[in-house]
């Protein structure tokens, strides 16, 4: 297998940082001009202020560009990723019933089954409004109710890279119209061990997509992450 650090160049990213600037603003959810189904999902569960990772992330995520964010578990990075990716679904949304019309646009990757679990309910709370669709697939349980979830079509698709590449050499999960990777604690995935599972993940997917790392402890400058996991430009 080719090594990522050859396959995938360093392309320019945008580093966030963990806590905002002097000259980083406070924002408010209205003033990001979401989508009308995910301003009214976003509205309706409380939102209000920005946290400093969803200031600074979500402007830049919208424009389509890498990320690499540095955020400890609870300081809202879920949304920080997952509303301007739907937001940038939209434009895939349809009623459809056939599930070729609904490709995995996006692919969120967590080290554990709890943490992927949480983002996928988030997601489905943000998308609620939406007919964009969601589903999880994780370790530990039966693959038969999974494998239906993905049978149907889902454009945004959560899950552990263990589970998931059993439902790739399965077939039950096609990567190839991937847009968004998301990689969710980074740094636990190091720590486990999955560097290799996410190398054969990758390279099921398009060269040319957007890449969202987030981590509550590595460096942004290491070079590990960067070379590893983000697209060819």
């Amino acid at each position: 297998m080719t090594d990522l650090n050859t396959e995938l160049n360093t392309p320019a990213i945008t580093e966030i940082p963990n806590e905002l600037n002097a000259q980083t603003p406070t924002m408010a959810f209205a003033q990001l001009q979401l989508a009308a189904p995910l301003a009214r999902a976003v509205a309706e569960m409380g939102y209000e202020s920005m946290t400093p990772i969803q200031a600074q992330a979500i402007p830049v995520v919208i424009t389509g560009k890498d990320v690499m964010g540095a955020a400890q578990t609870g300081t809202g990075k879920t949304a920080a990723f997952s509303l301007p990716l739907l937001h940038r679904l939209m434009k895939h949304e349809n009623s459809s019933t056939s599930p070729a019309r609904h490709p995995v646009r996006a692919l969120v990757l967590l080290p554990t089954r709890e943490l992927a679990d949480q983002v996928a309910q988030q997601v489905k709370l943000y998308a609620k409004y939406t007919n964009l669709r969601s589903a999880v697939v994780f370790g530990g349980m039966d693959m038969k109710p999974q494998t239906l979830e993905l049978k149907k079509g889902v454009e945004i698709l959560v899950a552990t890279p263990g589970r998931l590449l059993d439902h790739i050499e399965a077939k039950n999960a096609v990567l190839n119209q991937v847009e968004y990777v998301v990689l969710d604690e980074a740094d636990r995935m190091l720590d486990i061990g999955f560097l290799p599972d996410l190398q054969r993940i990758l390279s099921y997917l398009p060269k040319q997509r957007t890449t969202l790392l987030f981590s509550a402890t590595f460096s942004p400058k290491s070079s590990v992450w960067p070379a590893a996991i983000c697209k060819t430009r």
